[in-house]
C-alpha cells in the first residue's frame, strides 16, 4: 500500500493514531524525501475542498502534520521558498531574504 492510500484510508475511517501519522511521514521522507512531503501537501490541499465536511478536519490535521514535519526537518532556504512559490500558485508572492 502506498503512502497516499494510507492517508486516505485513515481519512475515510475518520480516525488515526498520532504514532501512525508520524510513522507514515517518516516512511514518506525515507522513500521520497522533501519532494514526497511537498507532493503529499499539494495532494491534500487540492482534495480537502472536495471532501465531505465531516472528513475535512482529519484531512486538515494530516496537512498540518505534514507541514510541521517538513518544516522541522527541512528548514526553508532560498531554493525551498522558490520551489514553494512555483508549486503553490494560489499564494501571494512573498519576499525572499538575502
Amino acid at each position: 500500500m502506498n503512502i497516499s492510500e494510507i492517508v486516505w484510508k485513515s481519512v475515510g475511517r475518520g480516525a488515526v493514531h498520532p504514532s501512525e501519522v508520524l510513522n507514515v511521514l517518516i516512511e514518506l521522507d525515507n522513500r521520497k524525501g522533501q519532494i514526497g512531503l511537498w507532493a503529499l501537501e499539494n495532494e491534500l490541499r487540492a482534495k480537502i475542498p472536495l471532501l465531505r465536511p465531516t472528513a475535512q478536519p482529519l484531512a486538515k490535521a494530516w496537512l498540518e502534520a505534514t507541514i510541521q514535519y517538513r518544516t522541522t526537518y527541512y528548514p526553508e532556504g532560498r531554493l525551498s521558498r522558490m520551489f514553494n512559490r512555483f508549486s503553490l500558485p494560489e499564494r501571494e508572492s512573498f519576499p525572499i531574504a538575502s
